[in-house]
């Protein structure tokens, strides 16, 4: 999982762009265009011809997150004409803003981070004062105090903000210095009050908390006969664990009894039919299919799931009015998080769902499985009938990583494995701090050059299992493209990459490489093959995912007012109209919900098409890791840092984001598969890591 630790940090730093002409909070303008012509004319008498176009951008920009309490007109024009810069005092400006807003950041994020360390780990009973702590942010006022005492205005002043559409069609012309004051701009295209950024984090901490503790204690699901059908210790959380257990079944064909009890799980999480009282408690037994509880009826768990989405739902609509050109979280999310149209990005998902390679895989999966496909498949493993199964992996991780500190211990190892050298790699480990994760797992990389990144993964008592090691090196890849893309990129106010997608993709190829890591791997090219298949397999089930979520937003905003009964209702509709659309037809089955089982649903607003995403451009980046050395290339392109989606991926591998090399890396490999009779031969296996 990434984390939505990443979703927090900019919801927490106030990222943003693309102005408006509407006033501050959409109300009218304070400031007349009157006003504003008048400062014009100070500013061209004063500063000529030369900066004309420049403060001809910057004060109406500045003019329209004026309000009556920063000052009068004369006031404006006083600090107009006071803190506009040119020549050197320019570059003496833009140096100081950023080395201080990574400070600002930088401390921020530590603090937040200290601030939630009992929620976020495993460090002993929660007490109730530690929500208390979780849920508060203090650099939720840090943009609002930025604007009162003025410093917001001066970077306002100096530095255009600029549409999508021109960094779309420009940027490929800018300088790395320019694009660094595009995203400082950006910093404050808005002004959006503390009390609702509180608000927004409030929301995703307390939905965060309540997926962090959402677990089953398998052992204690039973039969009809009250027999319990896992093996013991196992818990498991949803959805991460439940759909890793499925895919940890197929390595025996006689587990379809096991995967099923599952998936019945996931559809009593979904319809929220599941007894409150057996989520996390090891005291009760579960009959998931008859839903009793130690033979009895029980009280479900009254669509708490279904409340906390509204509840961050209602807050980001909090926002809305702060964004005159864009009303809504969804534009917010593709035209400022992801930088790419929501037309586009749904199409991108749509070739991956409706590309022909999709229902002659789906009969080769059956072929493999020996009979008809179930709705779970959607996560069928390639490496079924392989060399190893789940228990085997656990045994070999568990003697390398006894506990985290052995992990800790190993990263050094584990990059030089991956073909860091040996000063790159302790430059690297240096700066990773392994944490017990409370939830799934998740990575936070940081704010400053003088901090660390943070990985976090479960790790049992008896040690770090084979989930616990795949999801620990996906989160390993978060952190190696965290630390470039800070401590090695030319700004720091480009730190990080175009949006979450491309820290997923990095996250996918480490996760890819688990088994080469603890050298188990066997490339050849019937592995390569299944590879392929499998990459473009789990691309499809999260594409299909990440249009459920899109759609499940939109409703949201049809019906705000609705009720947890009538969204639960809803997100069933609309996950099993999507199932109809883009899966019936491959698994002979109408109606599945089981597309909205994903946690990141409720707590990560609007996260999961990232994944997708994430799919195509590790694809891509993979393609370009066959031909060019994977360590001193990930640099590179980390240190491209946040510009655009479509200039990154062409500075990165030369081609724009698409879909179509991993459809026809699939074609190409179902033709290998079927033309060599390989239905049954064993594979790699792939974690999704979403």
């Amino acid at each position: 999982m990434f984390a939505m630790r990443c979703l927090m940090v900019m919801a927490m730093l106030g990222f943003c762009i693309v102005p408006a002409m509407a006033g501050e909070g959409g109300k009218q303008m304070f400031l007349t265009e009157k006003d504003i012509m008048g400062v014009v004319g100070q500013m061209h008498a004063k500063f000529g011809v030369k900066e004309k176009q420049r403060y001809e951008t910057t004060l109406p920009q500045m003019a329209r997150l004026w309000t009556e309490k920063d000052g009068t007109a004369e006031d404006f024009a006083k600090f107009c004409s006071e803190h506009f810069m040119t020549g050197k005092d320019l570059d003496g400006l833009f140096e100081r803003c950023e080395y201080k807003l990574e400070q600002i950041n930088g401390h921020m994020l530590a603090l937040f981070t200290q601030l939630r360390l009992e929620t976020d780990e495993t460090r002993g009973k929660l007490l109730p004062v530690d929500h208390l702590f979780s849920v508060w942010n203090p650099s939720a006022h840090v943009t609002d105090d930025l604007f009162q005492n003025k410093l917001a205005f001066v970077v306002l002043l100096n530095f255009p903000i600029y549409t999508l559409e021109d960094l779309i069609e420009q940027g490929g012309k800018w300088s790395r210095r320019k694009w660094a004051e595009v995203r400082l701009a950006q910093r404050f295209a808005y002004r959006v009050p503390a009390e609702v950024s509180q608000q927004n984090l409030r929301a995703d901490a307390e939905a965060e908390a309540y997926i962090a503790d959402y677990n089953i204690v398998m052992d204690r699901v039973v039969d009809r006969d009250g027999k319990s059908l896992f093996r013991k210790g196992l818990k498991l959380i949803s959805h991460w664990g439940l759909r890793d257990e499925i895919k940890a079944q197929y390595v025996d064909k006689q587990n379809l009894e096991k995967q099923e009890v599952i998936h019945t799980i996931m559809e009593r999480i979904i319809r929220q039919e599941i007894p409150q009282v057996v989520i996390d408690n090891p005291k009760v037994s579960w009959d998931p299919v008859a839903n009793t509880v130690d033979g009895k009826k029980a009280e479900r768990e009254q669509d708490v799931r279904f409340q906390h989405l509204l509840d961050v739902f209602r807050a980001r609509k909090l926002k809305d009015p702060y964004y005159p050109r864009m009303p809504t979280h969804i534009d917010r999310r593709f035209k400022i998080h992801r930088e790419i149209p929501e037309k586009e990005f749904v199409g991108l998902l749509e070739s991956v769902l409706k590309a022909p390679v999709s229902k002659p895989l789906g009969l080769l999966i059956e072929k493999r499985l020996g009979r008809k496909l179930r709705p779970f498949d959607i996560w069928y493993d390639f490496k079924a009938g392989g060399r190893f199964n789940e228990e085997d992996l656990d045994k070999v991780v568990k003697r390398r990583y006894p506990n985290l500190e052995s992990f800790q211990q190993d990263i050094p190892v584990i990059l030089a494995g991956l073909g860091f050298d040996r000063q790159t790699a302790a430059f690297l480990s240096d700066r990773i701090e392994i944490d017990p994760a409370r939830g799934s797992g998740h990575a936070l990389g940081p704010q400053m050059r003088t901090e660390k990144a943070h990985l976090r993964t479960r790790v049992p008592a008896d040690g770090m299992n084979y989930k616990g090691f795949n999801i620990a090196m996906h989160e390993l890849g978060h952190n190696v493209e965290q630390i470039f893309s800070l401590y090695r990129v030319d700004h720091t106010l480009l730190e990080g990459v175009p949006n979450n997608a491309f820290t997923e993709g990095f996250a996918f190829v480490f996760q890819a490489r688990d088994l080469d890591v603890l050298g188990l791997s066997k490339p050849d090219p019937q592995t390569e093959s299944l590879k392929a298949l499998h990459t473009f397999w789990a691309t499809r089930e999260m594409a299909g995912v990440g249009i459920v979520d899109i759609k499940v937003w939109h409703w949201m905003y049809d019906h705000p007012k609705a009720t947890p009964v009538e969204l639960r209702d809803a997100v069933i509709q609309i996950a099993g109209d999507v199932w109809n659309e883009h899966y019936a037809d491959i698994f002979g089955i109408k109606d599945s919900p089981l597309l909205a089982i994903y946690s990141h649903m409720i707590n990560a607003a609007l996260y999961l098409p990232d994944y997708t995403l994430g799919h195509l451009i590790a694809f891509q980046v993979e393609n370009y890791f066959k031909t060019h050395e994977l360590a001193r290339e990930m640099e590179r392109m980390c240190k491209l840092g946040n510009i655009s989606p479509n200039l990154w991926m062409q500075q990165a591998v030369g081609k724009p984001i698409s879909a179509k090399p991993m459809i026809q890396a699939a074609q190409k490999a179902l033709k290998f598969v079927k033309s060599a009779n390989q239905g049954a031969i064993s594979g790699l296996r792939l974690e999704t890591g979403t």
